[in-house]
């Protein structure tokens, strides 16, 4: 699905060059980082959560948590070229291509300064697990999809091992997040529930390319618009069907607006990822 030229903060973030390695990768989202504490751009957010997570599966994958630890490491590197990609072709439009809707829709909500920082995050992880992740894992292991699911389950469990750290530290930047956190009887379980449900998608979506071939590309198309709607919808929700609205509306009014400095302070916590938590298996 083409995207058209969209606006985008200046300065603009630098070429990033095709990783061919997970150090690669990570020298790609630092270099994102870098540049959106610069650029005051609110793009940083999903970043620095997206930092986190890479050097956590980098971590399980030197511990040998992994059955295939190459071939998680060969996953991450195809999922983060799809990252920087549409990072690309977003600054650079007249010299890349592939900005895919989803992403597209979660570049330009960095014009969207009502959206809070969980907002910002939830639109990257929506382009990058339910679109991205599907048609990386296809691209990764083909037909051997089953080889790949214990070790992919277990990244799933490595992602929520992440959040609450993550959220600890959102929540100093946004004291009212504290206690509506304290409302959440089981934190773990939601937040299990509701990553599972989105990466579960994305399996699915892998598996249904491998079986069905010849109607991928409409497959595909489809699951573009959907993700992207989605996106959409983080980013800027109807206030019918479900409280998050008000929620974020709740959040929104202590929370710092100073993206530098909130990128800083994710930032802080990312070079120390958590362990695999078993009770997220």
């Amino acid at each position: 699905m083409s995207v058209p030229a969209l606006p985008h903060p200046s300065p603009r973030l630098d070429r990033l060059e095709e990783p061919r390695t997970l150090d690669d990768s990570l020298r790609g989202i630092d270099q994102v980082v870098d540049w959106a504490i610069k650029a005051d751009s609110h793009i940083g957010y999903f970043a620095a959560l997206y930092k986190r997570i890479t050097l956590a599966i980098q971590a399980a994958i030197n511990e040998g948590v992994f059955d295939d630890g190459d071939r998680i490491e060969q996953l991450g590197i195809v999922f983060s070229q799809r990252y920087f990609s549409s990072l690309n072709a977003y600054f650079y439009p007249d010299e890349y291509q592939g900005l895919t809707l989803p992403w597209g829709v979660s570049f330009v909500g960095d014009q969207n300064h009502t959206a809070i920082m969980l907002q910002h995050m939830m639109a990257g992880l929506n382009a990058h697990i339910v679109f991205d992740l599907g048609l990386a894992t296809f691209a990764v292991a083909g037909n051997a999809l089953d080889k790949l699911e214990n070790d992919f389950n277990r990244v799933n469990a490595l992602l929520c091992s992440q959040i609450p750290g993550i959220l600890d530290v959102v929540q100093q930047l946004s004291p009212d997040l504290r206690w509506i956190r304290r409302l959440v009887p089981d934190e773990v379980g939601l937040l299990k529930r509701a990553l599972t449900k989105l990466r579960r998608g994305a399996w699915l979506f892998a598996i249904y390319m491998a079986m069905h071939p010849q109607s991928g590309r409409e497959k595909t198309v489809n699951h573009e618009a959907w993700t992207a709607a989605a996106g959409s919808w983080y980013l800027q929700p109807s206030a019918r069907w479900t409280p998050f609205p008000v929620l974020v509306r709740v959040i929104a009014r202590r929370e710092s607006r100073d993206v530098a400095a909130n990128i800083r302070a994710l930032e802080g916590i990312t070079n120390s990822p958590a362990k695999l938590n078993k009770a997220y298996l």
